[in-house]
């Protein structure tokens, strides 16, 4: 019987609603998170000709050559027994980590996305350049470590100051991001030989887009600001916002795609600003990003064109 397989955590209520959609289509879909990995379920594959055949057991027992698709959504981290010492319990888990998602990424099956195209996509300065080889309006943008660049950068104009990766985590295992913040020269100092830091031109914004990009399907919602905070950052506020489908100007439309396959990336959660005057500024693309609840305020179908992706099959 072929197989869809989701790998999520327990709690993803837009894994929840695909995996409820390709049920009343009949699939046959498996869900599985990593963090059951080893101390809840069990790998046992051999390597053959046409690659590596065997079982992933866990609640359900999984034959790896009947997966057609794969959906890495948001599966937790591996865990291992709190007793261990440090050094046997990081040893175990990078182990897991080669082991587990080295043969699930051997399949050549349709990935949404591979781990590895997610992960490499997910460094901004990458996506940053390669979005303006491909012809896609980015703000000015400096990455910096010097703090006369970064004063000589912002001049008398106040610009963007935002993180270049996904966060960190706290003391209690929560993810902490930085907010976004608008930053005058005054308030450089050597602090800023601390790391590397990005600094962006602040875009006059009439409004912002989500694209959802699901294959060839592209989804562009505009989302309307209704109060300061979320007009520096929509995510600020979100019940200040209002969500309306948008056409997508043709120009726009060819970049985002160059941009998805330079990048190997089959979904993509891609932010612009677009300025009074129409221009359509890239931000920035989450090859993970959140959409199951903007498909709702927009009453767009893209529950349906998940399925439909994962339905597609072997790639």
């Amino acid at each position: 019987m072929r197989t869809i397989l989701i790998l999520t955590g327990r709690d993803d209520l837009t894994a929840d609603a695909v995996v409820e959609e390709l049920g009343k289509r009949g699939e046959n879909v498996v869900r599985y998170d990593t963090a059951d990995f080893p101390s809840a379920s069990r790998l046992a594959v051999s390597l053959t000709g046409d690659g590596w055949a065997g079982t992933l057991s866990a609640s359900r027992k999984l034959d790896i050559q009947s997966v057609t698709s794969v959906w890495w959504r948001r599966p937790n981290e591996f865990v291992t027994p709190e007793e261990w010492p440090d050094h046997a319990r990081a040893f175990a888990v990078s182990e897991a980590r080669s082991g587990l998602l080295g043969v699930l990424g051997s399949l050549p099956v349709r990935w949404i996305n591979h781990p590895a195209n997610d992960a490499a996509a997910n460094y901004k300065p990458r996506q940053l350049a390669m979005a303006a080889r491909v012809g896609l309006d980015v703000p000015r943008t400096v990455i910096t470590s010097d703090p006369d660049h970064a004063r000589d950068f912002i001049g008398s104009e106040r610009v963007i100051y935002k993180g270049l990766g996904g966060g960190i985590l706290g003391p209690n295992g929560e993810r902490r991001f930085l907010p976004v913040k608008l930053i005058t020269a005054d308030q450089i100092d050597d602090r800023v030989t601390g790391t590397a830091h990005l600094f962006q031109e602040n875009v006059d914004k009439a409004f912002e887009v989500r694209l959802t990009v699901i294959g060839d399907h592209m989804f562009p919602v505009a989302i309307h600001a209704g109060s300061e905070a979320a007009r520096l950052d929509w995510r600020n506020d979100y019940r200040s916002l209002t969500y309306r489908p948008i056409g997508l100007p043709q120009q726009v439309g060819r970049g985002v795609r160059r941009l998805m396959d330079e990048l190997g990336l089959f979904f993509g959660a891609l932010d612009f600003a677009v300025t009074p005057g129409g221009l359509w500024k890239f931000l920035e693309v989450n090859p993970n990003g959140q959409w199951h609840w903007i498909a709702v305020k927009a009453g767009i179908p893209m529950v349906e064109a998940m399925a439909d992706a994962l339905q597609g099959g072997t790639e």
